[in-house]
């Protein structure tokens, strides 16, 4: 999709994807449980212990099966979570303007910060109690009073970004 593209009133060209989520709330919990995977999977390919994984596959099902934590992203200082392609992903079926993309961008960003510390700090706690931070935040963003459309996606992650910022501290 092109900068173009988006100034149209019209849908995509590309159908959406039912099992990516078609609702606000779907979207949300989608991406939350994605960053999630591959937070936890970051935890694990750098030595710490993610025992979590499994317990948040079965709490946010399974995440993107074709990541993998990539060295070579994290020499270069790049999108190691892959925020990027989830922002603009859902910036496409939704509709986004740049703008949204941007905002929700800086969510996804928060809901990934505060996943890692709460995934990191816990590496070696049991599988629940690594996640529990994680599944507040999927809670939070699921009951957050938002609409529908890309508004509604941006606001259920940033009330998960500030979940977990309330319980990091920051």
């Amino acid at each position: 999709m092109t900068a173009i593209d988006r100034l149209s009133p019209l849908a995509p060209a590309a159908a959406l994807d039912p099992a990516r989520g078609t609702t606000a709330v779907d979207a949300a919990s989608r991406a939350i449980g994605d960053i999630g995977q591959r937070v936890l999977a970051w935890v694990g390919a750098v030595g710490g212990a993610a025992p979590g994984a499994a317990a948040w596959a079965a709490r946010a099902g399974s995440g993107d099966p074709g990541f993998v934590p990539d060295a070579g992203v994290l020499a270069r200082r790049g999108d190691i979570y892959g925020l990027n392609a989830i922002a603009g992903d859902l910036s496409a079926r939704f509709g986004g303007t740049p703008t949204q993309e941007g905002d929700l961008l800086r969510a996804l960003e928060g809901v990934a910060r505060g996943a890692m510390v709460q995934a990191a700090g816990l590496s070696g706690a049991s599988g629940e109690r690594q996640i529990a931070g994680l599944s507040a935040a999927l809670d939070a963003a699921q009951a957050a009073p938002a609409g529908e459309g890309m508004d509604g996606v941006i606001a259920r992650i940033d009330a998960a970004a500030a979940t977990l910022g309330r319980q990091n501290g920051f």
